[in-house]
């Protein structure tokens, strides 16, 4: 994308000296959106605005996190001496 910025005392614009293009770059977009993505996740994980059972899409909370949950659960289960049984879904 790029954005033209004009020059100071130009009475005309018809030529594309008078203009300045400036190309933004992509990239930092993307930098600022993770930075603020992050921030934002931190604030509301850390004031208890998340819940804790979410796992998807959370940092630090990766399906690995989310298996060894489940496997916790199990075990806890099986030293109680409880049934555990386990229903997974893949919704597209």
């Amino acid at each position: 994308m790029s954005i033209i910025i004009l020059k100071p005392n130009k009475a005309s614009y018809n030529t594309t000296k008078t203009f300045r293009p400036i190309v933004l770059l992509d990239t930092v977009s993307k930098l600022i959106e993770k930075v603020i993505s992050h921030r934002l996740q931190f604030h509301l994980s850390a004031n208890g605005f998340l819940d804790p059972n979410q796992l998807g899409g959370i940092r630090q909370r990766s399906t690995i996190d989310a298996g060894m949950y489940l496997t916790y659960l199990i075990r806890t289960g099986w030293t109680r001496e409880c049934h555990t049984s386990v229903i997974a879904f893949d919704i597209a």
